[in-house]
């Protein structure tokens, strides 16, 4: 067994001396050693998890040792290896700075370190610590259409595609919060930019504060939607559904109603729309994913054709601003208010934009996509022809490539400001 170094190591608690038991500690311990680790576990996990009204006070040292026993033994609950770990690690610099005596005034340390730091544990031990021992939060694992899969657990989320793509997220998660469910959503939309769909995660927690001016503790639970599309994943709105003062430390379990309370749906208008009943209801609309970052060189694009096809035209709407209004097909452009005026691309200019188009697979996608309020595009090449709109917010890199090039096109010095509107005129 290798004994691990602590990583995060608190002045306080290395300046500190174990205080004598508080009788909430003194009615822990008394209840692990007479066997009843239910109620050990009742007393002493609010005193070593709960916010306290000092952040730089560190947690009690004879608790965080009973509990850290009582995670390496399975005693009053399952075994948790890297959470004892964790534990351990909290009170073993003080047994260090004090020598034997601390060791035998505080037990179990010195054993349970060398027993459960495993090397292989190291990473997982350590993000506990980070957050405070991320209470609740358990390894998940979802499944999407076959296509994609992930995986929830204490180092983040860990997505894998289909096409062997991985992505790792960060969990997010500070200290003093608690998860109470990770669960899927029964809503799922297709994707606007591609052949799949995106799904939705539920997750509620409660978050936990000392407010001094109030001079108590705030817990709220937040409901908290992520939009998951392949390897994409993303928050896509954090709710406080309810709130809570002062009180005992709050469990795993969610409160009655809540579930029921906090509604994901489809609108009339086919998008997820998401509400919160209650006295101070809400609702509002889920964003929808932006466009996923695409190859853009011509070796990671199979078969893309170079040069236009002879019937390569588009029709380019640019909604705000100077209102640029191309269309190729009748050969005209409209902008700044101005109706339209005869408009015809070189030779030069029709092949860097279809480059600029197949970079940006426009040909790759669905025959119409929803409008959106910046800019619309309308592509003919090759006897395909279809329409896609996008905004600033949710393009991507070979998107705003093709944006620039289209402006620059068009209009190559815009001048400052903006005009009042569209050409009446098109």
């Amino acid at each position: 067994m290798i004994l691990l170094p602590v990583l995060v190591v608190s002045t306080t608690l290395l300046a500190s001396s174990p205080t004598p038991q508080t009788p909430a500690v003194e009615a822990g311990m008394a209840a692990y050693h007479r066997g009843d680790f239910t109620a050990a576990l009742a007393i002493l996990k609010p005193i070593v998890y709960d916010v306290r009204p000092d952040y730089r006070t560190p947690p009690d040292l004879w608790a965080t040792a009973y509990l850290a026993q009582m995670f390496r033994r399975g005693e009053g609950t399952a075994p948790d290896w890297p959470l004892s770990c964790a534990l351990f690690n909290e009170v073993w610099p003080y047994t260090q700075q004090h020598g034997p005596q601390a060791v035998g005034s505080i037990p179990f340390v010195g054993d349970g370190i060398q027993e459960v730091c495993l090397p292989q544990l190291h990473s997982e031990m350590l993000e506990l610590r980070q957050a405070c021992y991320l209470d609740g939060v358990t390894r998940r694992e979802f499944v999407f259409e076959g296509q994609s899969w992930l995986v929830a657990d204490r180092r983040g989320f860990h997505l894998d595609g289909a096409g062997g793509q991985h992505r790792d997220v960060p969990l997010g998660m500070r200290c003093h919060e608690i998860v109470v469910s990770l669960t899927e959503a029964d809503v799922s939309v297709p994707d606007r930019w591609s052949g799949s769909r995106v799904h939705f995660l539920e997750l509620f927690k409660w978050t936990n504060r000392f407010d001094q001016s109030k001079g108590g503790i705030v817990r709220q639970l937040h409901w908290m939607v992520y939009g998951v599309r392949g390897t994409d994943f993303g928050l896509a709105t954090d709710q406080i559904v309810l709130t809570v003062m002062g009180g005992a430390y709050l469990s795993l379990e969610l409160p009655p109603g809540i579930r029921d309370a906090a509604v994901l749906q489809l609108n009339a208008a086919g998008r997820v729309e998401w509400s919160v009943d209650g006295p101070d209801g809400k609702r509002g609309v889920i964003p929808e994913m932006g466009r996923p970052e695409v190859p853009t060189s011509p070796d990671e694009v199979p078969g893309r054709a170079e040069e236009p096809a002879g019937d390569f035209a588009v029709r380019f709407d640019h909604k705000t601003c100077h209102y640029e209004y191309l269309d190729m097909f009748r050969g005209t452009y409209s902008a700044g208010g101005a109706g339209p005026v005869p408009f015809t691309l070189s030779k030069e200019q029709r092949s860097t934009l279809f480059k600029a188009i197949a970079a940006a697979r426009i040909l790759d996608l669905p025959a119409s996509v929803d409008a959106a309020d910046g800019y619309e595009l309308e592509v003919r090449n090759g006897g395909k022809r279809l329409t896609v709109s996008w905004d600033q917010k949710n393009a991507n890199r070979a998107l705003n490539t093709l944006t620039s090039v289209l402006l620059k096109m068009l209009n190559p010095t815009p001048g400052d400001g903006c005009v009042g509107g569209p050409p009446k005129v098109r």
